[in-house]
């Protein structure tokens, strides 16, 4: 990301910005409206790759070996880019101040998080951030948003389970840990849609699992890798509770010693009414209307500071449907006009 990072500092050096900020690994950019005083509206682009092979094979594929932007940040950033060109323009016309974010490490490392600790927005008068991503799935040139809960909260944990080392033919002597965890494995799916409200989406996936040493030794250890997924936090903390549970009685049962790692998660994605609905009358006819996705963005750490809304830009057409994370991702460029017709409308409004 260093070198996605000096790109976009050489493009901005280019334009007059009345401030600039690096902090956390991202940058934030100010225009100044002639009369002060009347707030500030911002926008967030992101900035990072994935770890995958591109295999699009267009003239522009990346170079470096094991990384794309498989995710369409890059689209994120190039109408960010053509936004400032267009702020700085016509910055005489301005009502109010223009906020433009560069955030790193959206995918798994709480880049937002780390920007609002760090300080970047201090002193800034932001009343109300938007945020966008491309969708594939989504017909090109459509603005899709909901009001509310748009996206999950998810969260990723890892669990530990600490057992006691034995002769495979002498497992009384020892606490089973693969046991131990085959049957958390096999009772906290269960748990969870028991215990939690049917009509509330409730995901806990187990992706990773590792036990033991020796074929012919009762493992002393295991660890799962999950992720977990809400649309609130109160949800959320009841899930967490009730693995919490899980691996109580697992403990209880076969000696264990079970805990939760440090985990990382981001908010869900909650649209706050007033600025949902200015998208939606700007989008005009653009508009799609979108049900609930259990993806996650955290885009939702500015919505726990300022107002805001988060909308996708359709991308789909005939040559390009290949999904978000594929190593074939790819879309017509012409389709984030919309995101930046909208954007310079939200300034405009």
């Amino acid at each position: 990301m260093p070198k996605t990072r000096a790109y976009i500092q050489a493009a901005m050096a280019k334009l007059h910005p009345d401030e600039s900020r690096e902090v956390a690994d991202g940058m934030v950019y100010v225009f100044r409206a002639p009369e002060s005083g009347r707030g500030a509206i911002a926008f967030r682009s992101d900035m990072d790759a994935l770890e995958i092979q591109e295999n699009t094979g267009v003239e522009f594929c990346s170079m470096h070996p094991g990384k794309m932007h498989a995710c369409g940040h890059d689209g994120h950033m190039a109408t960010l880019l053509a936004l400032a060109r267009a702020v700085d323009a016509r910055r005489s016309s301005l009502r109010r101040d223009v906020v433009l974010v560069f955030q790193p490490a959206e995918e798994s490392q709480g880049g937002a998080r780390r920007m609002i600790e760090a300080g970047a927005f201090a002193d800034l008068p932001i009343q109300e951030i938007y945020g966008m991503h491309v969708m594939p799935q989504f017909p090109a040139g459509r603005i899709g948003i909901r009001e509310g809960a748009e996206m999950a909260m998810v969260g990723c944990l890892d669990i530990s389970i600490e057992g006691k080392a034995s002769h495979g033919a002498l497992p009384h002597q020892g606490c089973d840990a693969v046991g131990a965890m085959a049957h958390f494995i096999s009772n906290v799916q269960t748990l969870i849609k028991r215990r939690t409200d049917t009509f509330e989406p409730t995901i806990f996936s187990i992706g990773k699992v590792r036990a033991g040493d020796v074929r012919n030794i009762v493992a002393d250890w295991a660890l799962m890798e999950c992720t977990t997924r809400a649309y609130s936090d109160e949800v959320a903390s009841q899930i967490f509770a009730l693995i919490d549970d899980c691996l109580k009685a697992t403990d209880l049962m076969f000696g264990t010693k079970s805990r939760v790692l440090p985990s990382t998660h981001y908010p869900a994605v909650i649209n706050s009414p007033a600025e949902t609905q200015k998208v939606i009358r700007l989008a005009g006819e653009r508009y799609l209307p979108v049900e609930p996705m259990t993806i996650a963005e955290d885009f939702s750490e500015y919505q726990k500071v300022f107002p805001g809304a988060f909308f996708f830009t359709g991308v789909g057409d005939e040559t390009h449907s290949a999904p978000l994370h594929s190593d074939t991702f790819n879309f017509d460029e012409r389709a984030l006009l919309p995101a930046l017709a909208l954007f310079t409308a939200l300034i405009d409004d």
